[in-house]
């Protein structure tokens, strides 16, 4: 018998479950509050439109340095295209790596 055949406890009821660590009753709301919170993040991401995607691809496609590290390209961290202004979808875009990026985050750029 494999350890997956056995029934678990239910970790907000106690009950035993054979489906992983929630029972029945209790992942049904625990299903409907992470579709709430899944569709709260979509409402609350900006729209892009098609120009803002033919930019990104434009300044990816022409990137030679990162603009926050100031080095060259790298094998398996892909260019982004990076807002100056971060949260302003209309702000200009410069090239980024894609871990100096992520690193930066929604700060502001420190010259």
């Amino acid at each position: 018998m494999s350890k997956s055949q056995f029934a678990r406890p239910c970790v907000v009821c106690g009950k035993l479950s054979k489906n992983g660590s929630y029972c029945e009753v209790c992942d049904k709301p625990r299903q409907d509050k992470e579709r709430q919170r899944q569709a709260a993040r979509k409402r609350n991401r900006p729209q892009y439109s098609g120009d803002y995607k033919r930019r990104a691809k434009a300044v990816r496609d022409a990137a030679v340095i990162c603009h926050l590290c100031k080095e060259g390209a790298r094998p398996n961290d892909p260019w982004h295209a990076d807002h100056i202004i971060p949260g302003d979808v209309n702000s200009p875009l410069a090239p980024a790596h894609k871990s100096c990026n992520e690193s930066r985050g929604n700060k502001p750029l420190n010259l």
